[in-house]
């Protein structure tokens, strides 16, 4: 019972111990499938922005081709009407204007009918490779060329209109801008999103890192704290087994010696010594001395870990033997016993050896709070498909508030208590599927209720 007791907070330990690895485990893992969710999220939306900042800057760049064909057409049909070089020279370094304004500008060229008045390149080119017109709706037409420079092709956005003017000749204009624009134009936005995205990146990264730096710490700690626990519990439990084998003697042991007290007084009486009162009080320390071997041999057992096995025993009769291996105690502290609410027949399944003891360490706990002159009342019968045994006492009671806390390990309210008392004899009863707990007395004084299921 000592093992269960010990072992029990040791195993508790050690469940807490691994259960904060493994949240920290799978905290890593959650963390690690979150950033991956986030970068993913993140790369697309990227590339969703980037499609839109494309778009955004083709449409920028169609408008403003747009506006400058218009407005060179516009220019370019008031010349045409006149034959005044110096208005073409003009035209020319506003062509050279804009291309210093608008660097993609490839070429300008001026016709009416079947005579080109006004052409300008960027580069010395070849005739257009290919033409592709889109057919847009609208003045101006917009197509698509290769132009040829030496080897390379350049393709070209091209714009076209055709503008009539006062003396009703048609003038088509049509210039063409390299595809570099678009990219010109989308560039500064492409590279904010790009810088955003790579700093988000490296938040994210930044973050993951800490969070498994944490997690990989918090898992290092918990090993060192495992390692250093097992080595406190190997203490611990040295010092339980201690404690116990120290409790579980004295009462035996104080029995023993009041008995050794009532013999050496009744033995010093000579020739009006009672035989039958002799008899009787070596007969309870045979008994004492066979309990305590009996203890002595549960003892010696801790060293091959398991549960006993259970069996049926007559729970009353169980109580019975208890009262009676305390009856030295009872009569010394002045108290009396009253087991005459016992019902027969109460059959249960477990460990006699077990129950026994922690009848024991109940009744020990009565005595010590009925006070001198009380009454420890032991009733037992059926209630259901239950079997029910209260130990009652005259002394306080116990308040609501400690209810629980006297089968704690350790919790105890006298000086000289070891605290392990009731925490044996519930951790005991619990093992073979019984409860223990303190309840409600009818009259003054504290009520324990051992409930197990009937056999």
């Amino acid at each position: 019972m000592l093992e269960d007791g010990a072992g029990l907070e040791c195993f508790r330990m050690k469940q807490i111990g691994k259960r904060r690895i493994s949240f920290a485990w799978v905290a890593a893992a959650w963390v690690a499938v979150m950033a991956i969710i986030a970068a993913t999220g993140l790369f697309v939306l990227q590339r969703w922005h980037s499609q839109a900042a494309h778009q955004a800057a083709t449409q920028a760049v169609v408008e403003r081709g747009q506006w400058l064909a218009m407005s060179l057409a516009l220019r370019a049909a008031g010349i045409a009407g006149s034959s005044d070089a110096e208005a073409w020279r003009e035209f020319s370094g506003l062509v050279h204007s804009l291309r210093e304004v608008e660097g993609e500008l490839e070429y300008v060229a001026v016709r009416r009918g079947d005579v080109t008045l006004f052409q300008e390149h960027a580069a010395e080119v070849s005739p257009p490779a290919a033409a592709d017109d889109f057919n847009f709706a609208g003045p101006v037409a917009i197509g698509r060329q290769l132009l040829a420079v030496g080897e390379e092709r350049i393709p070209v956005v091209t714009f076209a209109v055709a503008v009539t003017n006062m003396a009703q000749e048609t003038v088509a204009l049509e210039l063409g801008m390299r595809r570099g624009a678009v990219a010109r134009e989308e560039w500064p936005t492409t590279r904010a999103i790009e810088s955003l995205y790579r700093l988000s990146l490296l938040m994210i990264g930044g973050c993951f890192a800490v969070c498994l730096a944490l997690v990989a710490w918090m898992v290092r700690r918990e090993e060192r704290r495992e390692v250093a626990r097992r080595r406190e519990e190997h203490l611990a439990f040295s010092g339980v087994v201690a404690n116990g084998i120290v409790h579980d003697f004295r009462n035996p042991m104080s029995s023993l010696r009041l008995d050794a007290q009532m013999l050496e007084k009744e033995t010093t009486r000579g020739a009006e010594a009672r035989l039958p009162r002799v008899a009787e009080l070596a007969g309870r320390m045979r008994h004492t001395l066979d309990r305590m071997e009996k203890v002595f041999q549960e003892f010696l057992i801790l060293a091959r870990p398991g549960e006993s096995a259970p069996e049926s025993i007559e729970l009353g009769a169980c109580a019975k033997e208890c009262v009676e291996m305390l009856a030295p105690r009872f009569e010394a502290a002045g108290i009396t016993p009253d087991v005459s609410g016992i019902a027969p027949d109460l059959q249960i399944r477990a460990s006699a050896a077990a129950v026994k003891r922690a009848l024991l360490n109940i009744l020990l706990n009565a005595t010590q709070h009925a006070g001198s002159g009380g009454r420890v009342t032991v009733t037992a019968g059926r209630h259901g498909a239950k079997v029910r045994l209260e130990v009652g006492d005259t002394g306080p009671g116990i308040p609501k508030a400690e209810r629980q806390r006297v089968f704690e390990m350790f919790y105890t309210t006298r000086p000289q208590g070891t605290g392990l008392g009731l925490f044996l004899a519930r951790t005991a009863i619990e093992k073979y599927g019984g409860t223990l707990a303190v309840v409600d007395a009818p009259e003054a004084g504290a009520r324990l209720r051992v409930e197990f299921p009937a056999a």
